[in-house]
């Protein structure tokens, strides 16, 4: 599937691990991109695969999980439009330390680990401006790691329900909302618990006049709540 080098280009830059690079370096991993569609639930890579690079995800839905010797699956990131995954493992090669699967029909942008290494050897000022970017990467899971040792399943989720506000663009409507197209299932694994406690702190959320459920969408009644809730 072809899409135009300048739509490439443009979504690449809005990727937070590529926004300082100009834009005939941005052309030049553009070159060598490709736009690969996933049906829903379908594997993206197995953990354990060769790795062979990563991507960026343009439409859809995909997690990110491992699985424990027991056949346990945890979810260690759900990713939304516009976020590249697989990226942690770019330097180390080896094999893919975790799994992704398609959560809706998704499209993504593949960048091949041998050709961005390449580019990379021959222009090194690249790899130095991504840097900023892993950094952010490393952080986030770091915060992540500290909410799901520190902070109750209402906290989580409240912090959880603002970082999709903030990606759908919804913040300053009267009521932020977001649509949730993944499975509750889903969610919950992310969040460490179980689907259960989720359908019941969603349960408490409304009690508390603070979310109100509509189907698949979920609108923020008192945003100043949230934000307290998941502080």
């Amino acid at each position: 599937m072809l899409i135009e080098d300048d739509k490439i280009k443009s979504t690449i830059r809005d990727i937070p691990l590529f926004s300082e690079l100009s834009i005939e370096q941005l052309r030049k991993i553009s070159s060598f991109s490709k736009i690969k569609s996933f049906k829903k639930h379908e594997i993206i890579f197995n953990e354990g695969d060769f790795y062979v690079g990563f991507y960026i995800l343009l439409k859809g839905g995909v997690k990110v999980f491992k699985t424990s010797s027991k056949g346990k699956e945890s979810i260690v990131h759900l990713v939304s439009p516009l976020t590249a995954f697989a990226d942690i493992p770019l330097f180390e090669g080896g094999n893919y330390p975790v799994g992704a699967q398609t959560l809706e029909e998704s499209l993504t942008l593949f960048i091949p680990k041998e050709k961005f290494l390449e580019l990379i050897y021959r222009e090194p000022g690249i790899s130095l401006k991504m840097l900023a970017g892993f950094a952010k990467r490393l952080k986030s899971l770091i915060n992540q790691l500290e909410d799901l040792s520190s902070k109750e399943v209402p906290n989580r989720l409240a912090k959880y329900l603002l970082k999709e506000i903030r990606i759908s663009g919804t913040e300053n409507l009267p009521e932020p909302f977001i649509r949730l197209s993944i499975p509750k299932a889903a969610v919950a694994s992310y969040l460490g618990t179980i689907t259960e406690t989720l359908s019941r702190t969603f349960k408490k959320l409304q009690d508390e006049k603070i979310i109100r459920v509509s189907g698949k969408r979920i609108f923020v009644i008192d945003l100043k709540k949230l934000k307290e809730l998941a502080k």
